[in-house]
């Protein structure tokens, strides 16, 4: 059977290399991504290289009108859904010595929350009359711990999480997979500034190895890889107290 599989973010980082990944003969793609320019219509011709049928759409992932009318025009002309991967994302952190922004925190709740909500919606109802699908979230391993600046990214991704965990729940009996994947450290253009150290850091290209391979085994919700999804675990379960000691020793140095 042909796949069908739509693709937010994926003009770079993990969405390109996820496409590409995806991409071969027999399948077709969607991939969205903010600008329809040079780096979208370049990942594009490399999944068509690759044996792909593939669409493309510039939309931003947080204007739900122009989202599903990309959804409803790869639908129309494929005629099934089976994968929707919500990848696009942004991580706008707060600075030292500064206010909480509220710009930052809208930017990442518009972006994150609200754009995934946005790209998995419009597909849902296909898959329940087909009764056969896999929504898969790229959310982060900051939904599981904030850090000093990190607090409007990472309550953007712990809402993604509790929002697709109900999303789960609810879309269980129509034979519908909802997978949630807390990323860590990937070395894309959105890790390229951090100054801090990023223990486990990984390429694109395992990250969406690991990604492909979660969402084939049906995961529900997975920390990945092991290495700082292990360290954010470990975190995540140590009493407030001592996460604020070691959080700030981390920051000293």
């Amino acid at each position: 059977m042909h796949k069908a599989i739509f693709i937010t973010g994926a003009s770079a980082g993990i969405g390109e290399a996820l496409s590409l990944r995806y991409a071969q003969r027999g399948t077709y793609l969607g991939l969205l991504s903010r600008g329809e320019g040079p780096s979208l219509e370049d990942v594009a011709n490399r999944c068509r290289e690759k044996g792909a049928d593939v669409l493309t759409y510039a939309a931003d992932v947080s204007q739900a009108g122009a989202v599903a009318s990309a959804a409803e025009h790869f639908l129309s002309t494929v005629g099934r859904i089976d994968f929707v991967i919500a990848n696009a994302g942004v991580a706008v952190p707060d600075k030292d010595g500064e206010l909480p922004s509220l710009e930052a925190a809208m930017t990442n709740i518009n972006v994150n929350y609200y754009g995934t909500i946005n790209t998995l919606v419009p597909f849902i109802n296909v898959m329940k009359l087909q009764r056969s699908g896999s929504l898969a979230v790229i959310s982060s391993i900051s939904a599981l711990r904030a850090t000093h600046n990190s607090g409007a990214y990472s309550a953007s991704k712990a809402a993604v999480n509790l929002w697709t965990e109900g999303l789960r729940l609810r879309l269980r009996p129509f034979g519908i997979t909802v997978t949630t994947l807390c990323v860590g450290f990937v070395d894309t253009s959105m890790t390229k500034s951090n100054t801090f150290w990023m223990p486990g850091l990984i390429s694109a290209a395992k990250a969406s190895a690991l990604i492909e391979h979660a969402i084939g085994r049906r995961k529900r919700l997975t920390v990945l890889p092991w290495t700082s999804g292990g360290l954010w675990m470990f975190l995540h379960l140590l009493p407030g107290r001592l996460y604020d000691r070691l959080i700030d020793a981390a920051k000293s140095h």
